[in-house]
């Protein structure tokens, strides 16, 4: 059942519009992250669905109540936010249980639910220590444990490991997803990292300049991109200029090169741009898939693989390819046969 529901949702802040006829129905339990750049509107979303931010038009549900101009602390959502924005000069068990107390719940209740959301977050042990003695991993960790200890219907997250290195947003990012899971609790997760999106994710809205570009699964959004601006934000992809020569077989030309593409997508004229992932492509050439030969201009070692860059008829064309012990590498200026499945590739 819908759990929460944004329904054309608009804000402007004087002439400029940050969110405009935004749409969204949220499933119980579901995990689902606002992903686009900076600006693109999401975090403003986000502080509406929190109640920091009034809509300029459309309605806010939870469970089928309005909730579009109530109060903050009438809604009953938890927020984290990128910052942790911990109380300095209260303990970590005092910084989880701060809500229930302005909520006016009992002592035995507050020590109950705190030491149960310790607990969940593995933390039981660093109960009297400030958050100046933690890691930023572990404040967090304290935050979140905050956000949840209420009860919250609905969990809110700001970009909440933007500030933390690569391994420990890694480590945070399974934690979150272990929890959000062991609670069955409704989250909205924002972000500009389309890692952490694709690995959290049970739907993902990719968002630019206000507007939602596609919702879908994080199996959808990377396979099956709607717009172009979809198909660059979220991984690599090679968009190579072509022209149509047969829009019933989709079959179009690059140079010298005819390509049969597996998706036709929306054809608005007979210039359009042929998308394929770079992981798709293989060296050598293969008897029924689309073949090209092309010259390597770079070779760049991105750890678990490795990116060639072909130029192709003018254009430049990456192939990735696994980093293993017997793995061949091209020469600069070699020429290399490269080719890749109909299926693989769409038009856009």
């Amino acid at each position: 059942m819908t759990h929460l529901e944004l329904t054309h949702i608009q804000k402007s802040f004087g002439n400029a519009i940050a969110v405009q006829d935004f749409t969204l129905a949220v499933q119980q339990g579901e995990f689902v992250s606002f992903l686009g750049p900076s600006g693109c509107g999401k975090t403003t979303t986000l502080r509406m669905i929190a109640g920091f931010e009034l809509p300029t038009a459309g309605t806010i549900q939870l469970n089928g109540v309005d909730l579009t101009y109530t109060p903050p602390n009438k809604r009953n959502v938890g927020m984290v936010f990128q910052s942790y924005a911990l109380f300095p000069n209260m303990t970590v068990a005092q910084n989880v249980g701060y809500g229930l107390k302005i909520a006016g719940k009992s002592k035995a209740e507050i020590e109950a639910r705190v030491q149960e959301m310790l607990r969940l977050i593995q933390m039981e042990a660093f109960a009297a220590r400030y958050p100046y003695q933690l890691s930023g991993g572990q404040q967090q960790r304290v935050a979140l444990a905050r956000a949840l200890a209420i009860h919250p219907q609905v969990l809110l997250l700001d970009e909440p490991l933007s500030a933390l290195d690569a391994k420990i947003r890694l480590e945070l990012r399974q934690e979150i997803r272990r929890i959000q899971r062991q609670l069955g609790i409704t989250t909205i997760y924002v972000t500009h990292d389309q890692e952490e999106a694709l690995s959290l994710s049970d739907r993902i809205v990719v968002m630019s300049q206000g507007k939602i570009e596609q919702i879908g699964t994080p199996t959808e959004i990377y396979n099956e991109p709607a717009t172009e601006f979809v198909a660059q934000f979220v991984g690599h992809i090679n968009l190579l200029p072509v022209e149509v020569v047969s829009p019933a077989q989709g079959l179009v030309r690059l140079g010298q090169y005819l390509i049969r593409a597996g998706r036709l997508g929306r054809l608005n004229g007979h210039a359009v741009r042929l998308a394929v992932r770079p992981e798709e492509l293989n060296p050598g050439h293969v008897e029924g898939a689309n073949n090209l030969k092309g010259r390597v201009e770079s070779v760049t070692y991105l750890g678990a693989i490795v990116r060639i860059r072909l130029e192709v008829e003018g254009h430049l064309l990456s192939l990735d390819m696994f980093n293993e012990r017997r793995l061949k590498i091209p020469a600069l200026g070699e020429w290399l046969d490269v080719s890749f499945p109909v299926e693989a590739s769409w038009l856009l």
